[in-house]
């Protein structure tokens, strides 16, 4: 078994999910998730590949942060 090898199968090239970069029928694409200050100043960001889902990314950018509120797109409604 070759590093990789797997990945290849899948269509992606060696170390493409470390970079983000997420291959789909349009093309390559990236996505980034952003918290932000009030005026929106960023506080926290974390990039994924295009297809990655926005809903898991929620927790993790606003986890240890004080805000009374969130506003959010709808695709990171999670519980």
């Amino acid at each position: 078994h070759r590093p990789g090898a797997s990945a290849r199968r899948r269509g992606e090239k060696r170390g493409s999910e470390d970079q983000a970069i997420g291959r789909s029928r349009g093309g390559l694409s990236t996505k980034i998730h952003m918290a932000v200050r009030g005026l929106g100043c960023p506080v926290r960001f974390t990039l994924t590949a295009g297809q990655k889902g926005d809903a898991p990314q929620a927790a993790a950018l606003i986890e240890g942060l004080s805000a009374g509120v969130v506003m959010a797109d709808a695709a990171y409604d999670a519980d």
